[in-house]
């Protein structure tokens, strides 16, 4: 059981594909007539609310790489109410190998805490990202994550969202060091899968019987004996 070394990068792939949902949102920055000064396309990082938040705050306003988004994965907490039956098996044949079949045990279903922050200096810059967001979960979005490549096995992914908060973050002068940050919880319903293993494709059967309802070409009960399976059996 234990000590055998396999590594899918379940975790890895979800980590990433959770970031790549966001990576595309842009602020756009407008005079009051409507004209379009600036389009920002919002950088993206995974780092850490209490690190980054430190880093802006130490920064003139003139150096702040704002408006961000950061994001982290929090935690994983097994969900045994989505668990099938344990007993059950996948499995694949083998385009190389017609004699072996890959074997897939039952995978475990894990739910992951994910946490994004938005950094911003000017509400309105927050409230654009949000809006960017906010219309896609209802709750939920749903990711294809292609679990193990060598299996071709690929599977939806539903992001909850499970909660939102806004705070100011101010230090020193208010005019100088406001910092506007947007906190958005979600969970990720994910599964992590057991070793695969490879097991013979069974191609040939024998039987030990003994019946009398068994009749040969002549209408002659057979002894009791072995047959392979596919042997005429009248």
């Amino acid at each position: 059981m234990f000590g055998t070394t396999f590594y899918h990068g379940t975790t890895k792939k979800l980590i990433i594909a959770f970031g790549s949902v966001f990576n595309n949102i842009h602020v756009q920055r407008t005079e009051a007539d409507g004209t379009l000064i600036k389009d920002i396309q919002v950088p993206l990082a995974y780092e850490s609310r209490k690190k980054y938040l430190a880093r802006l705050i130490q920064d003139s306003k003139k150096n702040r790489q704002v408006p961000r988004m950061g994001f982290i994965m929090t935690g994983m907490v097994a969900d045994y109410s989505r668990s099938p039956n344990q007993m059950n098996e996948y499995k694949f044949n083998q385009a190389a190998n017609p004699n072996k079949a890959t074997i897939l045990h039952t995978p475990i279903p894990y739910n992951y805490s994910f946490t994004l922050d938005v950094y911003v200096d000017y509400m309105d810059d927050g409230l654009q990202i949000i809006e960017q967001i906010l219309p896609y979960f209802q709750p939920d979005f749903n990711i294809v994550v292609e679990e193990i490549p060598a299996l071709e096995l690929k599977r939806d992914i539903p992001i909850e969202l499970t909660g939102l908060t806004m705070t100011d973050e101010f230090e020193g002068d208010f005019s100088e060091q406001r910092i506007v940050n947007w906190n958005l919880d979600f969970e990720v319903k994910a599964w992590l899968y057991p070793p695969v293993r490879e097991q013979d494709i069974v191609k040939e059967v024998e039987v030990s019987y003994s019946t009398p309802d068994i009749v040969d070409e002549e209408n002659e009960p057979l002894e009791q004996g072995w047959f392979q399976l596919g042997d005429p059996v009248v």
